[in-house]
């Protein structure tokens, strides 16, 4: 089954155009103040990620930081959504996800190269696998705001995402460190 959202019945994947234009706009501002962010002492530095290795994560702490990040997102879509602007606050989360994305993936690869995509696809996975199509589930119930089941889908895939972030990521982080 594709989920695919048309717009005008052109065929255009809105939500996917959204997130790849943040992105891309991620991507340019990286390029564009590569000097700030980049070549900065102390943004996504050695001496950053040695201090992150040496960490002892309190994983509560972390479980709850990671269920306040991830719910406040789903309980400003729901309140957007009722208002009546779930359409609009779906487009505008889509565009900054892609922006945060561009941003950090593209100042970890020139910094790190080939090392900063493993960095970044070890920060984003596994939880990322549960939290992207918690967040599909979510923006298709703010647009429609039809079937309670897809918005339970969303809440109890965005908890597991928030508990493999917790438990599962830390793990698969130091063994990324181990590589840079």
């Amino acid at each position: 089954m594709r989920l695919r959202w048309r717009v005008c019945g052109t065929g255009q994947t809105l939500w996917a155009a959204a997130f790849f234009s943040g992105f891309a706009g991620g991507i340019a501002a990286v390029c564009a103040f590569s000097g700030l962010l980049v070549q900065n002492p102390g943004f996504l530095d050695l001496s950053f990620f040695s201090h992150v290795k040496q960490l002892d994560i309190d994983r509560n702490s972390l479980l709850f930081f990671s269920v306040r990040q991830r719910f406040g997102n789903l309980i400003l879509l729901i309140l957007l959504s009722l208002s009546g602007l779930g359409g609009i606050g779906s487009l505008l989360f889509l565009i900054w996800s892609g922006v945060s994305a561009g941003i950090i993936l593209t100042a970890l690869s020139m910094r790190y190269g080939l090392g900063g995509i493993l960095l970044f696809a070890g920060s984003v996975l596994p939880q990322q696998i549960f939290l992207v199509p918690g967040f599909l589930f979510l923006l298709e119930w703010c647009r429609h705001r039809k079937g309670i089941k897809k918005l339970w889908a969303a809440v109890l895939l965005l908890l597991f995402g928030c508990l493999m972030e917790t438990y599962v990521n830390p793990l698969l982080m130091r063994f990324v460190f181990n590589f840079i």
